[in-house]
């Protein structure tokens, strides 16, 4: 019952994110809101990893939500952004075949480190390798404007 509840919280506050915040991000601002949004995670897996009440996993997975709910919207239009109007089709394709490539491999490699290792180390690790989207989202970005 209550993973039923935390997934039910998790989808209410990603619903209200996206149709009241992510939606209205202007054009152009898409690097910047998918840079925060990926910083935000750091903090709520740190948060997951050592919460010890309600209250600090809620906080955690308020922000693990926020984020999610506006980094793949984000980088699904700057992703739309390259190639040809006859490559959009192929770029996007590979886009969200990777995405869901880590939706199937992820879950696999991260219950394999909780069960050996357990919840702090799994999520510091999870916390620490966000830094590599964030800082090639920041590297792609400074190439882009060159």
């Amino acid at each position: 019952m209550q993973q039923g509840k935390m997934f039910f919280y998790i989808g209410s506050v990603m619903a209200l994110v996206q149709g009241g915040y992510t939606r209205r991000i202007p054009a152009g601002k898409e690097v910047k809101a998918a840079s925060y949004g990926i910083l935000l995670v750091i903090p709520s897996f740190f948060l997951m990893a050592f919460a010890t009440n309600t209250l600090l996993m809620y906080t955690a997975l308020t922000l693990f939500s926020f984020a999610s709910a506006t980094v793949v919207p984000c980088l699904t239009t700057l992703v739309s952004m390259y190639g040809g109007e006859d490559e959009k089709g192929t770029i996007m394709g590979i886009f969200r075949s990777l995405g869901a490539l880590s939706r199937a491999v992820g879950p696999v490699i991260a219950s394999t480190v909780y069960w050996c290792f357990g919840a702090h180390v799994c999520y510091t690790i999870g916390a620490v390798v966000l830094l590599l989207p964030f800082i090639q989202l920041r590297r792609q970005t400074k190439h882009a404007t060159e």
